[in-house]
């Protein structure tokens, strides 16, 4: 049967109007052990293919290009077997992937579950899936970059689907997409994609380059930058060759490769993405032998803070940390805990609890947030908050 396509809206490729939500569910059914095998195994293959040197590349540019910290919030939209994920967890980031497809979902839980140990110093491989549609994707502020590998072209609704990432990002966060141009009509590049759309009925709908480019704005991203890649062995005998070869591909780059950012609302601007503000809610209050205080703590940043699920700190979760400041550096106190993480903007109460025995003749008490295993708040330029300490120390 010969689908019957939409007509074209002059930026990609057109659709060929089948459900494809519930094609891109069941595309890990339809491809069959062989295929399911490939998914968990990507991008590797036996032997190597080309598409491993692609993705080595591209990956190495998403973390030059962002720049991101240990524990940065990163979400992977379509995230399909989690050969992204994996590698951006074992970089050190807090990973959410979402595709629409269970199938996907599972076998991307089972790619980071099978890591085995730690990934640097105290630090563990850190993501979690969801099987989500993008359009209702439940986080409001919270990643410091969202990702599209390969991804963009099987979103029908392009403008509503990046204002659902916008959503998502935290003030000054990035969007990084990267994917085919749209190739020429008539083409076999085209008639390979209208192929691929008949046999499985998902969306390949590739975007031409300033298309992309206006519907990022459109959805309200800002400072949109397309890069192309040119880092490859080079032959030095040939240099005019060569260099001929680079300018080609500066002026028409095969990928779009797209940067952009989520504007910074103007009571932010130059604000650090780690800022605290933390007010006494009261006064020290004796409680079954400690001292404690109950303290409003407001996200005055741009970053999300994530706290610990369980009894032990989670690297990069953060918490509040009471300190007495000494001659020669600080004796901290027991941590107070986040009772849900909070974005931007969001404040809660937290109590600090500090043991009556162990200090005497102290002047004061800090409170401080701190990133729990990387850094206290102080050392972004946030200040603490300063009290007497309690009768009693």
């Amino acid at each position: 049967m010969r689908w019957r396509r939409r007509p074209d809206r002059g930026g990609r490729l057109p659709s060929l109007g089948q459900d494809y939500t519930e094609a891109h569910r069941r595309y890990v059914e339809r491809l069959g052990k062989s295929g399911e095998l490939w998914l968990r195994t990507k991008p590797f293959s036996v032997p190597p293919t080309r598409e491993l040197a692609e993705c080595l590349r591209v990956f190495s540019h998403l973390v030059t290009k962002l720049a991101l910290g240990l524990r940065a919030q990163v979400l992977d939209v379509g995230c399909g077997p989690g050969w992204l994920s994996e590698y951006l967890a074992r970089c050190g980031y807090a990973v959410t992937g979402v595709d629409v497809s269970e199938d996907m979902v599972e076998i991307a839980r089972e790619r980071i579950a099978s890591i085995d140990g730690p990934i640097g110093h105290g630090v563990e491989p850190l993501a979690e899936f969801h099987a989500v549609p993008v359009l209702d994707l439940p986080w409001r502020k919270r990643f410091d970059a969202a990702i599209l590998y390969d991804a963009m072209h099987h979103f029908h609704e392009e403008v509503e689907t990046l204002r659902a990432i916008r959503r998502a990002l935290a003030p000054g966060g990035r969007i990084f997409i990267h994917e085919g141009v749209r190739p020429a009509a008539g083409s076999q590049g085209e008639e390979e994609l209208v192929a691929e759309m008949e046999q499985y009925g998902t969306l390949e709908s590739p975007f031409d380059s300033e298309y992309l480019l206006s519907v990022l704005e459109q959805a309200g991203f800002t400072d949109v930058s397309r890069y192309a890649a040119v880092d490859e062995l080079l032959d030095v005998s040939a240099p005019e060759d060569e260099l001929r070869r680079v300018q080609e591909r500066l002026a028409f780059p095969p990928m779009n490769t797209v940067i952009a950012a989520n504007p910074v609302p103007a009571e932010l601007q130059g604000v650090d993405s780690f800022a605290a503000r933390i007010e006494a809610a009261g006064r020290w209050q004796p409680v079954d032998g400690d001292h404690v205080l109950a303290v409003r703590v407001t996200n005055a940043g741009r970053s999300f803070w994530p706290c610990s699920a369980g009894e032990a700190a989670d690297c990069g979760s953060v918490a509040i940390g009471p300190y007495v400041p000494m001659d020669d550096g600080r004796i901290e106190l027991p941590r107070g805990r986040l009772p849900r993480p909070l974005s931007t903007g969001e404040c809660a109460e937290v109590e600090i609890r500090v043991p009556t025995t162990g200090i005497s003749e102290q002047r004061e008490v800090r409170i401080d947030a701190v990133r729990e295993g990387i850094a206290w708040f102080e050392d972004y330029g946030s200040q603490p908050l300063v009290v007497s300490p309690p009768n009693g120390f």
